[in-house]
């Protein structure tokens, strides 16, 4: 029921278009026959958002060398071929391609289309932008994308077009989070077309092809959906396409012919849904009658169709065959299923990881076209920053066109051959142009409202805000800029974040101070090599200055960055000195004050500090020593009597030094041993001074990296734990795809040739300590290095993992597939957790399956499972591992304690699963390079959902010149602001934020969930009339998920037996199983909203 939140006592409008009860949904079905067995018809076409061609190509009917398909035409003749027969039925549903064609359209096209749909002859199943993937993608996207397909459709029909079914036919794997927003959004039924062939098998002798699957055990009951599997995929019976693709006959009814063949066809098809039946509990069986890219002339369907219905009733009559044939949709036959109320199976987990034989895991697609990937996570943050950013600076209407340009773009990208990089090279190539044209078209939100907000009306200058290339480290900006600039980072997130930011320069002389004149702690760091040479880099900046930002909450905060002095840094040699030691014992005793000069000027060569002294120092040996020039101020001043922490932290230096010099190179490194603060009144400028590399820490460092160089060490109770991290490969296996056996690893499929991979070689490592972090630096002998980074602020929880991999050497004529593999001593038991599109975690356990048992001809490839935002193992002791990556990837754990990371893959075969093409990716004339950044959790504390939304939705940071704008113009500026009007209570996420409607109608779309597990005190309350600053409310009403349709009572059905409580919890364990209960819901107190655990509401807003 709709509820309606009144703020103002303003009441909600109606919405426009014909208006439709929920029950009308069914009214056009046929009604089913008793005591027979129903077989409903339904025909419809599947029609890929790209894939092997391109989605302009595929909707024109271009590039058909590679594929004859033409989605426009489909569209027309289908039509056609509706309005020539009122008994005809047909489903679509790609909404990206329908409305293109809609656009298109004349009136009086629209209007016999608009008739077509009223009566139910044309509907839509899913009705998304897109049918996305369910492994690859973000529940955040999922539910754009769906959002934006439903408006549109709403858009052109009303109410009369809302689709109540899923129609998953195509994805490779279906995960538990879908089936959870599908049943938010009001679907009453998913249907599934790919699971796993020995579950498959399973369910058919059982006659549990359909079911009622749990989306999240927390939600309960809301979050229950029907789920069929369809018989053949979505294929029709063998023999039974009459496309104009395929090469099956058609029915001939003329007796005079000597082809007529009408007797042996009818029978033919009657045998086949009598023999599918048998998988199936009631008398109603549904027959997909199309596939990929049908119906380009419908015509040849619907005549023969026609004629097999006609035909086959007629016989059935005339034997007593008990069987009636009809045209039909899936929501019929999901009416027609309910009304026969068959007691269901249960479902509590997913369906990964899918295999259509015993040696194809599609699970290589979990990581295939890791660039692809990133880019489409990095574009979602981004998206909702626009969408946040147009309502929050009150932006003009205008700008509506480039943000539904995003939208439809980001929702292209959900589709299961996009983000997956199950795509042939060419729709890479145009995915990458259509999401790089929008972000681009769509920076001019940003660009307005920070300058709107930050100048506060004041149109006597504009800044420009770069979004930078962070993941090549480099920035335009940066590098042209000649003086000033300012750093401004906005937080999607409706808490207080504190963020590290890494800003590419050209050289290190930079101070950086807030809008309250607070200097910054930096870092300065070399850029790594293996970043500096990526083919795709083009950039004259050589370092990085890190700092740590402390950001508010739905808002932004703007840093001023500018030039400093530098100092002179060089090498001395000592070759004659009287006594070593009690030269150096000196030096080590020195109090700075002795050498300081209060108020002036250090002269060239009169203050020396010598670093790197070791404990047995020799004549001959070179030092390092710091050297301020004529220009620095001494802004050190010292008290008398007190002992300067500078010099004992240069003792503290002398003191560490374990190691004899013998042969050196030297190499700019942050100061390791000073603070931020210590820095700063030493010089005003951060410390840079140039190490040796020993020959003996370079030795122990290869011998430790070799076998996993250890990362962190940590004592919890008697146990002391250990990890490490190290790159590994899997070379590909190599077959012709004629038998199960030969098959070879391709974008689908991953199939390694060998069960242990090859661990790389390490080459060198680097260690840097400096006033933000301390990280070491490891690269290999096989194109392959990562840092691992730790930071020194204790507001940090994590650290970082920063890998760069390629290009993946493939002159041996071997496709590689490499990860990175955390090793660590902690007893999992064969188990580990991967999450559920970003969002619930779910248990997996090593070799095994919980709805049957497994037979694995695969143990590596059978045992990954999709990763979009977390991997996570633990003890009984709950400390744990837990690995955030940057995008979705593929994930196992086949080792106790371990987790291993798929983050690349390059390949010389194809699976032969439809591409054509071996995912060998290339730029610039060599292999694809990927960079991309783990943040890991290795504690005894929980690590919380709130921890992955930093990591899934983080601050965006924009870079801007600031030559014309001093420090104390731009002190007075708005450099700081939060759109929060009150703290969102601990747990709710501001989930969705954007405006909504038809332009003018002051409308937003406000989301706001609840990402805490089911406990005692799991429940949140939101005031919405205390959410925003920018304006009151006039009205909300509650809409559910998609926002498309009121919130509805859900179907209910018979059941074999009772849910758990939690899957996870039951899931391999010897306890006696807790059933599930129902738990008692909150009523909301006028705009003060209750918000359960795992719920997400919808609100739209008139203001």
């Amino acid at each position: 029921m709709l509820r309606l939140i009144l703020l103002l006592f303003v009441s909600w409008a109606v919405e426009a278009g014909p208006t439709r009860k929920e029950s009308d949904a069914y009214e056009a079905c046929t009604k089913p026959r008793a005591g027979v067995l129903n077989v409903h018809i339904v025909p419809h076409t599947h029609d890929d958002v790209g894939w092997l061609k391109t989605v302009d190509q595929y909707y024109y009917g271009m590039n058909n060398s590679i594929q004859k398909a033409g989605v426009q035409y489909i569209i027309d003749s289908v039509v056609k071929e509706l309005w020539e027969k009122e008994d005809r039925r047909f489903v679509y549903v790609e909404t990206a391609f329908f409305w293109k064609w809609w656009s298109l359209q004349p009136k009086s096209v629209q209007d016999k289309v608009t008739t077509l749909v009223n009566e139910g002859r044309l509907k839509f199943a899913g009705g998304a932008w897109s049918m996305n993937d369910e492994a690859t993608t973000y529940y955040q996207s999922t539910i754009d994308q769906f959002t934006w397909g439903l408006s549109k459709l709403h858009d052109a029909f009303g109410n009369r077009a809302r689709p109540v079914v899923g129609w998953q036919i195509d994805p490779f794997g279906h995960s538990r989070e879908f089936a959870s927003l599908l049943a938010a959004m009001g679907y009453d039924g998913l249907f599934l077309g790919r699971i796993d062939y020995q579950d498959k098998q399973n369910r058919e002798q059982k006659k549990m092809m359909e079911m009622v699957w749990r989306g999240d055990d927390s939600l309960g009951h809301s979050s229950d959906i029907f789920t069929g599997v369809l018989f053949n995929t979505y294929s029709p019976p063998k023999g039974f396409c009459f496309d104009v693709l395929c090469n099956d006959d058609p029915i001939i009814d003329d007796p005079n012919s000597p082809d007529y063949n009408v007797d042996r066809r009818v029978s033919d098809f009657i045998d086949y849904v009598k023999a599918q039946s048998n998988s199936y509990r009631t008398n109603n069986v549904i027959i997909t009658m199309g596939g990929d890219f049908t119906y380009q002339q419908a015509g040849m369907w619907y005549e023969n169709l026609d004629k097999l219905i006609q035909y086959g009733n007629l016989k059935a009559a005339k034997d007593g065959l008990n069987v009636t044939m009809f045209y039909s949709t899936p929501d019929c036959y999901l009416k027609a299923v309910r009304d026969s109320n068959p007691v269901l199976p249960l479902k509590q987990d997913d369906f990964f990881p899918y295999a259509s034989d015993p040696h194809a895991y599609w699970t290589g697609y979990f990581t295939s076209r890791p660039t692809v990937k990133y880019l489409e996570a990095q574009t979602n943050t981004y998206l909702q920053v626009v969408k946040q950013l147009q309502v929050l600076a009150g932006l003009e209407n205008h700008n509506r066109a480039v943000l539904d340009e995003l939208k439809s773009v980001m929702g292209v990208m959900q589709h299961h051959d996009a983000v997956t990089g199950t795509e042939k090279q060419h729709v890479t190539r145009d995915y990458v142009r259509m999401v790089s044209r929008a972000v681009e078209d769509a920076h001019m939100i940003v660009t307005q409202a920070l300058n709107r907000s930050i100048l506060g009306g004041d149109a006597s200058f504009e800044l420009e805000f770069d979004r930078c290339h962070f993941n090549e480290s480099r920035c335009k900006t940066t590098e042209e800029a000649t003086g000033n600039m300012i750093i401004t980072i906005y937080n999607p997130l409706a808490w207080s974040v504190v963020s590290p930011v890494n800003i590419p320069t050209v050289d290190e002389e930079y101070e950086i101070k807030d809008g309250k004149g607070v200097v910054q702690t930096i870092q300065v760091t070399n850029i790594p090599d293996t970043v500096l040479n990526m083919p795709s880099r083009v950039s004259k900046s050589k370092k990085e200055i890190t700092f740590l930002a402390t950001l508010p909450p739905l808002g932004y905060k703007s840093y001023y960055m500018s030039k400093k002095p530098k100092r002179n840094i060089r090498n001395v040699k000592y070759e004659e000195v009287p006594d070593i030691d009690e030269y150096f014992e000196k030096i080590r005793k020195k109090n700075y004050a002795e050498i300081a000069l209060e108020g002036g000027e250090f002269e060239d060569n009169n203050v020396v500090f010598l670093t790197n002294i070791p404990d047995e120092p020799k004549k001959g040996s070179s030092y390092n020593y710091i050297n301020s020039d004529k220009r620095a101020k001494a802004l050190l001043k010292t008290k008398k009597g007190s002992k300067d922490r500078n010099v004992e932290e240069f003792e503290k230096l002398f003191d560490e030094q374990k190691i004899k010099p013998k042969r050196h190179r030297p190499e700019e490194n942050p100061y390791p041993s000073m603070s931020g603060e210590e820095m700063r009144m030493l010089s005003d400028d951060p410390m840079v001074v140039e190490r040796f590399t020993y020959d003996e820490l370079a030795d122990e460092a290869n011998q430790q990296s070799v076998s996993a160089p250890k990362m962190k060490s940590l004592q919890y109770t008697n146990k002391i734990y250990n990890l490490s991290a190290s790159h590994w490969y899997y070379p590909a296996a190599v077959g012709n795809n004629r038998v199960f056996e030969n098959r070879s690893s391709g974008a689908y499929i991953f199939r390694p040739d060998a069960e242990s991979p090859i661990q790389l070689r390490a080459k060198d490592n680097q260690l840097t300590e400096g006033a933000v972090f301390i990280e070491n630096r490891f690269t290999t002998h096989d194109n392959a290095a990562f840092t691992y980074r730790t930071y020194k602020d204790d507001r940090i929880k994590f650290d970082e993992l920063d890998f760069i991999v390629g290009p993946i050497d493939i002159s041996d004529d071997i496709g590689k597939e490499y990860i990175v593999r955390y090793e660590s001593n902690i007893i999992s038991n064969g188990e580990f957790y991967t999450d559920s599109n970003g969002r619930q975690m779910i248990k997996r356990k090593l070799n095994k399956r919980p709805a049957w048992n497994l037979t694995l001809e695969e143990p590596v490839a059978g045992n990954y499972y999709p990763v979009v935002a977390a991997a996570s193992l633990k003890d009984d002791s709950n400390f744990q591992l837990t690995v955030l990556p940057d995008r979705a990837v593929g994930a196992a754990s086949l080792q106790e304690g371990c987790i291993e990371i798929m983050i690349h893959r390059r390949l010389l075969h194809d699976d032969a699963f439809g591409v054509d093409e071996a995912l060998n990716e290339t730029e610039y004339g060599k292999g694809l390079v990927v960079r991309g950044t783990h943040r890991f959790f290795f504690t005894i504390d929980p690590v919380t959902f709130k921890d992955v939304l930093e990591m899934r939705l983080r601050p965006q940071v924009f870079v801007s010149d600031a030559k014309d704008l001093n420090y104390g113009s731009w002190m007075n500026l708005n450099n700081e602001k939060s759109w929060l009007q009150a703290p969102l209570p601990d747990g709710v996420h501001f989930l969705t934020l954007e405006p909504f409607g038809i332009e003018g109608q002051h409308q937003l779309l406000i989301r706001l969930e609840n990402y805490l597990d089911e406990s005692e005190s799991s429940s949140r309350v939101v005031d919405l009339g205390q959410l925003l600053t920018i304006s009151s409310f006039n009205s909300v009403g509650e809409k559910a998920l998609a926002a498309d349709r009121g919130v509805k009572e859900k179907w209910s059905w018979s059941t074999i037996e009772e849910f758990s409580e939690s899957f996870n919890d039951q899931y391999g364990s010897s306890k006696p199983v807790r059933k599930a209960h129902e738990k008692s819901k909150k009523s909301d107190d006028s705009y003060k909203v209750n918000l359960d655990a795992k719920q997400i509401r919808t609100f739209v807003v008139t203001y």
